[in-house]
């Protein structure tokens, strides 16, 4: 009975174990970025203060504007029929004061006053299209966020599974190495071999422990790299699954040109704002209230007024014809950019091309040449158990396999990574 409770609990312990093992994936940290990075958070709520501008524009140009305005003047005459100051509105020819057409002697109101524009629809449908297109370049500019981090993420985590491929393949040279210690110490013991192979092969063991210590280093500051790029607190990874990285078809619309053709429509855009000032201006008023010139009688002196106004442009120096011959230039500018940028991308996909191609080539023989080396190495291990080989010789074979072992691991990190700025270039 205890046989078999103590079997149970060795199976939980060695499950719970493994269900603690945290392994960290591309994915993970990818939609990690776009949940914490601030740049994001920031524009979702400029894409929120755009929604608003919208209304805001809209209440500013089609809504009713009220407001109540209150004033106090008094415009007094001196020596005024004997009066050394006197507040009237039939002053003396001898009296000094302002001119009574002007001021009227004073000025007591108090009024509400009402104003709309009218006929402002398209005047007002430039300025939302002026803001669609704001938004639309903050919207651009989170996709291109999105895009780099994926890059940059992408390309660190290659270079964190490197390390681990390597501290795995290290491990496995470590334990191959110390097997053969305990051959050799049994051979020295025989005297087959000195014992100066012995210490030769031990040191060589304890090198690779060192070298095992620095890819630990290494691939603890790659995973914190990893978790700072995603935002979120580092956490204990076991292990990295290997990446997943394929090329991507090519899209519909580059994001270049769609970043063009924004740009474009923004300065469209600004040049209709700017012709709104062109546009006839006609606008109601009404207000009602107190308005007099006196104080005698002021009770009767409430009353209303209403009126339209038109505003027509006429001249101002040709600053339209000005604005138009700018906003040209600046569109001309935006097609120099954007050929320039189809060239360029156009090379980098032919160099990038070129250099997958050379590398699956290079790839394939150094494969072959691997496993030729592997056989070799096989062929001195057993040598080295009849101490026929000298421990230099065996170290030789040794080194050599795992810098072709390593060359091959740099080729495929290179694989993920051309691939990884092939898809950063073809969206």
């Amino acid at each position: 009975m205890n046989r078999i409770l103590l079997l149970f609990f060795s199976c939980f312990l060695s499950f719970y174990c493994w269900s603690q093992k945290k392994t960290g994936t591309l994915d993970y940290f990818v939609e990690a970025a776009k949940t914490h990075v601030p740049q994001l958070q920031e524009n979702a709520n400029l894409l929120k203060v755009g929604a608003l501008q919208n209304d805001m524009i809209k209440a500013q140009n089609q809504g009713f504007k009220i407001d109540a305005t209150s004033e106090v003047m008094v415009s007094p005459y001196f020596n005024n029929q004997g009066k050394v100051i006197d507040i009237t509105t039939n002053p003396s020819p001898n009296a000094f004061g302002y001119d009574v057409g002007i001021t009227n002697g004073g000025l007591y109101a108090a009024q509400i006053n009402i104003t709309k524009n009218l006929f402002n629809q398209a005047q007002t449908d430039n300025l939302l299209f002026q803001n669609k297109i704001q938004n639309r370049s903050i919207a651009l500019s989170s996709d291109k966020i999105v895009h780099n981090l994926k890059k940059n993420i992408k390309d660190a985590y290659v270079m964190a599974y490197q390390f681990q491929l390597q501290k795995k393949f290290v491990e496995q040279v470590i334990e191959d190495l110390e097997n053969r210690l305990q051959v050799v110490s049994l051979l020295v013991k025989k005297g087959v071999l000195a014992h100066s192979d012995y210490m030769l092969l031990e040191l060589e063991v304890e090198n690779k422990r060192l070298e095992r210590q620095q890819i630990e280093s290494n691939s603890k500051a790659s995973i914190n790299q990893l978790y700072s790029m995603s935002g979120i607190p580092v956490e204990q990874l076991d292990s990295l699954v290997k990446p997943n990285l394929e090329f991507t078809s090519q899209p519909k619309q580059y994001f270049y040109q769609k970043k063009y053709e924004n740009d474009s429509l923004q300065l469209v855009a600004d040049q209709r704002v700017f012709d709104n000032q062109y546009k006839p201006q006609l606008s109601a008023y009404a207000n009602t209230g107190l308005n007099a010139v006196e104080i005698p009688n002021i009770d009767h002196k409430f009353g209303a007024s209403a009126g339209i106004k038109l505003t027509i442009p006429i001249y101002d120096g040709h600053q339209q014809k000005i604005k138009e011959a700018q906003t040209q230039l600046k569109t001309e500018t935006l097609e120099y950019y954007k050929q320039n940028l189809k060239n360029t991308l156009n090379n980098k996909f032919q160099s990038i091309e070129n250099q997958i191609n050379t590398l699956n080539n290079n790839m394939i023989n150094l494969e072959v040449q691997i496993q030729k080396q592997a056989k070799v190495l096989d062929i001195y291990k057993g040598k080295l158990m009849l101490g026929q080989v000298s421990i230099v010789d065996y170290l030789k074979v040794v080194e050599s396999y795992k810098l072709k072992t390593y060359t091959k691991l740099q080729m495929q990190t290179n694989y993920w990574l051309l691939i990884n700025q092939y898809n950063d270039i073809n969206w």
